[in-house]
C-alpha cells in the first residue's frame, strides 16, 4: 500500500469547506480533498499486480482503520484493514508471529488471492503501515498544508 503525494497544492476554492471534527468524517472529507489532486493510491500483492483502489472511498476506509491497525501491530496483537467498499471488498488481517506477521487477505467477492497469505518480517509489516501513514501526511502536506496540521495527521 502506498500513497504518491499530488504535484500541487489544491486551489484556496476547493478547501472552503466544512471540515469535522469527528475523525472518520475529516478522514473521509479530507480524502474527497486528495481525491480532486494527481495523487495515486497504489495497493498490490496476493496475486494481482494493482487492486481497483480509489482514494475517495477505499483509502478513506484503510486511513480510517490505521491507528488502531498501527498501535495493535506495535503491541504485538493482530490487526485487519478492511477494504469494505462495493467491487473490492477485502480484508487483510495482519497476524504476529514471533520475528514475522503473517497477512491474510480474504475476499468478499468472485475474486480469489493467490496466495491468500503472504510472511513479511515484524518490522516490514509495521513499516508497511507507518509508511502508509507517512505517505498521507506527505500527501496532506503538499495538498493542503493548514489540514495536514489536523490531528491526528500532524503526527504523520
Amino acid at each position: 500500500m502506498s500513497l504518491t503525494s499530488p504535484s500541487a497544492q489544491l486551489p484556496p476554492d476547493l478547501l472552503e469547506v466544512e471540515l469535522s471534527d469527528d475523525y472518520e468524517s475529516l478522514t473521509m472529507d479530507v480524502c474527497q480533498l486528495l481525491s480532486e489532486t494527481d495523487a495515486r493510491f497504489v495497493v498490490s500483492g496476493f496475486g494481482q499486480q494493482e487492486w481497483p483502489v480509489n482514494i475517495s472511498y477505499d483509502l478513506s476506509s484503510v486511513i480510517e482503520q490505521l491507528p488502531e491497525a498501527i498501535d495493535s501491530l506495535q503491541s504485538g496483537r493482530a490487526a485487519e484493514i478492511d477494504l469494505y467498499g462495493q467491487g473490492i471488498e477485502r480484508r487483510l488481517t495482519f497476524v504476529p508471529a514471533g520475528d514475522t506477521t503473517e497477512i491474510r487477505c480474504t475476499s468478499g467477492t468472485a475474486w480469489h488471492p493467490d496466495p491468500d497469505v503472504e510472511v513479511l518480517s515484524r518490522t516490514a509489516a509495521l513499516e508497511l503501515l507507518t509508511g502508509l501513514a507517512g505517505d498521507f501526511g506527505a500527501a496532506l502536506r503538499r495538498a493542503a498544508p493548514e489540514l495536514a496540521m489536523r490531528t491526528p495527521f500532524a503526527r504523520w
